[in-house]
């Protein structure tokens, strides 16, 4: 297992650059994938290291020509029953100088509705002999960095000076299931095999450049908005083991994201991934299977490739398919909050 005392010690740009670029089935570790010096710019950008100011320029050049702007960010009070124990969202008015003006306070956890997850989110096992339970966040950081709110490391404020922006590729997986006839529910552990997303690509004529950011349609706010009951919403929120539809977790989805060489991954599912990650998925012929994993500790913890879940995707859909294309500029303001684990995207798809 790789650790940040294992990575070679060179100019950390060329390293930035020469592990990002490295093939997937090449990298050293592919587990730890952290050329950044601890503390560094570098580290708390982590894979958004590939939005360089080239690649940005370029989505918007070939990207924004008409103007149509799309918002990726669901209702902030949704999910309104959330599970794992997560508060729902409190929004007060507060009125100042006797009511001639008013503020509002919030609080809420950005998990509960579209966010960003964090490098902070996340971690993975990185288990030594003194310490087989031991875990780590990208590029090393422990828990202990984490809950020293002095130390911000690999914190939001990162990913906040730039933004999020570059090309964003949608795939529509819920307009393709509605055309094939296959049904599945999004609070269930049905998984999108990596033969499918290639496949709605070459229907929707997608073809993808580095530094992309990709998203994945499953359906999941429709579904929470239109077809689930208050008593439905409270039974997944009280359920002790939840399902989420998403994205298979395997090695060759992992292969794929890293060598399309993808910036960020994001969808409407609540895990992005299928939760519980399983252990083993069927092959693509039918004859065997392929060991499963969970993503988020190679994404997260191993790459720091931003995730994004739970963004309202339904808009965007009838946008791509009114326009014809399946391609938009992305512009994310996430939170300028120092040592921030995780955020709203406040995201724009512009057409």
């Amino acid at each position: 297992m790789g650790s940040a005392e294992t990575i070679p010690t060179v100019p950390e740009a060329e390293l930035s650059s020469e592990l990002h670029s490295t093939p997937y089935d090449s990298l050293p570790d592919k587990r730890c994938v952290w050329p950044g010096k601890p503390g560094s710019r570098e580290e708390g950008l982590g894979r958004l290291a590939l939005l360089t100011p080239d690649v940005v320029a370029h989505a918007a050049r070939t990207c924004i020509r008409t103007g149509h702007r799309v918002s990726l960010n669901w209702d902030l009070t949704k999910l309104d029953i959330a599970n794992f124990n997560r508060a729902p969202t409190q929004h007060h008015i507060v009125p100042l100088l006797g009511g001639t003006a008013f503020d509002d306070v919030y609080v809420f956890n950005p998990q509960q509705s579209s966010q960003w997850d964090g490098l902070r989110h996340f971690s993975a096992p990185f288990p030594t002999a003194d310490d087989p339970s031991r875990r780590l966040f990208y590029g090393g950081t422990t828990a202990l960095e984490i809950t020293d709110r002095s130390n911000t490391r690999i914190g939001l404020q990162h990913w906040a000076k730039e933004g999020i922006c570059g090309r964003g590729v949608l795939l529509d997986y819920a307009a393709y299931a509605e055309r094939n006839g296959i049904d599945y529910k999004c609070l269930s552990d049905h998984a999108i095999p990596l033969r499918i997303l290639r496949e709605i690509a070459l229907e929707q004529g997608v073809e993808f450049r580095r530094g992309d950011i990709l998203f994945v349609r499953i359906g999941m706010t429709r579904e929470w908005d239109s077809q689930m009951t208050p008593a439905s919403r409270l039974a997944y929120a009280q359920n002790p083991k939840p399902q989420h539809a998403g994205v298979e977790g395997t090695e060759e989805m992992l292969r794929w994201i890293w060598d399309e060489g993808f910036a960020a991954v994001a969808g409407d599912a609540i895990s992005f991934e299928v939760y519980p990650p399983k252990t083993a998925y069927p092959a693509a012929d039918g004859q065997a299977s392929v060991p499963g994993l969970f993503m988020h500790e190679y994404l997260l913890a191993g790459w720091g490739l931003a995730v994004g879940e739970l963004f309202d995707l339904e808009d965007l859909s009838r946008a791509c398919r009114e326009l014809g294309r399946w391609e938009f500029f992305v512009a994310s303001s996430p939170l300028n909050m120092p040592g921030g684990v995780s955020s709203p995207p406040n995201c724009l798809a512009i057409f």
